[in-house]
């Protein structure tokens, strides 16, 4: 017989008592509450650099090794490409070889791509949904995504498998990951957003769906889950997530402060869990998060524009081959002062991080090879 989750079941299971002090997961392995132990060590004192990539030539890393010599600690991946609907890419190899051979951390999101047509995949899929602007949306229906016997259950189930299959295969790896499903929930711009009560009624079921398919049928070993409803009517049991997200993205020029007002917000959901900046455009400086006691864990600027310059979609590259910095965001100077703060961690100040053993990313790598032969 088929597993479906036993929501009557689950919520007997779920306390509604957190406890901060470990991982919400039953079967965490070894080296996963060792990452958990390390995060809550720095949680209050110092910040995790992190950051989003999307491309496999991942220039972003020639931004920061140009002007550092260091790396981001944590680097962000997506699993858009384990769908039924879109062509298989290289995010999650990429993943794994952050992880096993530079020594960093892992952290994965979902752009879940959905069909438009239930009856055929080839008449356009998307995760924006349909009230949007954007060319390509959906109009996926989530209610029924969420109610047995539907196709769009079946979507459901069988894609959460495949990305479950991938988070094993992380796993047997001992690659623990900071697990983002389900982002940005509280807007209308996902098809798993909200958009009426309806629908949160059907995120938050879908999210329980997730937790239990994952921990409880797939017993997956590696997960450190975040949460990223960021609203109160989007809220979850807080025995299913470690960590409460906020993705800021400031309409404000230069918005490197705090986000204090957001950070505050923060902490009346996430049950005293730890609270992260899972995406930003503007990083927060690190002086301004003391000062306003803002401590986010970690930060996740965008990639593409949100850290070098563009001309259409191609870099642009300065006369020695380095990409240019996106001055719009942050400048030469400040990327230099944030990277070098005695509070802001970046891989190479990873305790567990050996020069001898941990080598760059083979992007960039390459990149630098391109570069020298010039």
């Amino acid at each position: 017989m088929a597993y479906t989750t036993d929501f009557e079941k689950l919520k007997k299971q779920l306390n509604f008592k957190p406890d901060p002090t470990r991982p919400v997961s039953k079967q965490a392995s070894k080296n996963t509450k060792m990452l958990f132990e390390y995060l809550k060590s720095i949680y209050g004192k110092k910040h995790l650099a992190g950051q989003q990539y999307l491309q496999s030539e991942e220039v972003e890393d020639l931004v920061y090794y140009h002007l550092t010599g260091k790396l981001p600690a944590v680097r962000g991946y997506d699993f858009m490409g384990v769908s039924s609907c879109k062509k298989t890419d290289d995010q999650v190899d990429r993943a794994i070889k952050w992880a096993t051979q530079c020594g960093g951390i892992v952290t994965m999101c979902w752009h879940w791509y959905a069909p438009n047509d239930m009856d055929d995949y080839s008449k356009g899929s998307s995760f924006y949904y349909k009230t949007t602007s954007y060319d390509h949306k959906t109009c996926f229906d989530l209610c029924k995504g969420v109610t047995e016997g539907t196709a769009e259950y079946e979507f459901i189930i069988r894609e959460i498998d495949m990305v479950s299959a991938e988070l094993k295969r992380m796993a047997q790896l001992d690659i623990p990951v900071l697990w983002r499903p389900l982002h940005e929930a509280n807007g209308n711009w996902f098809w798993w957003g909200n958009h009426d009560e309806q629908h949160r009624e059907a995120y938050k079921k879908l999210w329980y769906m997730i937790f239990d398919r994952m921990e409880n049928y797939h017993k997956l070993t590696n997960l450190i889950w975040v949460w990223n409803g960021q609203d109160k009517c989007m809220e979850v049991s807080p025995d299913t997530f470690d960590i409460c997200g906020d993705d800021i993205y400031s309409v404000k020029e230069y918005d490197h402060s705090s986000q204090k007002q957001r950070f505050e917000y923060m902490t009346e959901l996430a049950h005293g869990k730890m609270i992260t900046l899972s995406e930003c455009g503007y990083i927060p400086d690190p002086d301004e998060m003391k000062k306003d006691n803002a401590m986010w864990l970690w930060w996740l600027p965008w990639w593409r524009e949100f850290v070098y310059k563009r001309e259409g979609y191609k870099p642009v590259f300065d006369k020695d081959g380095y990409t240019v910095i996106n001055k719009k965001y942050m400048t030469e100077d400040f990327m230099k002062r944030v990277m070098a703060h005695p509070d802001v961690i970046m891989r190479e100040d990873l305790p567990w991080y050996d020069k001898d053993k941990h080598k760059l990313p083979d992007a960039l790598s390459a990149n630098l090879e391109r570069i020298k032969s010039k």
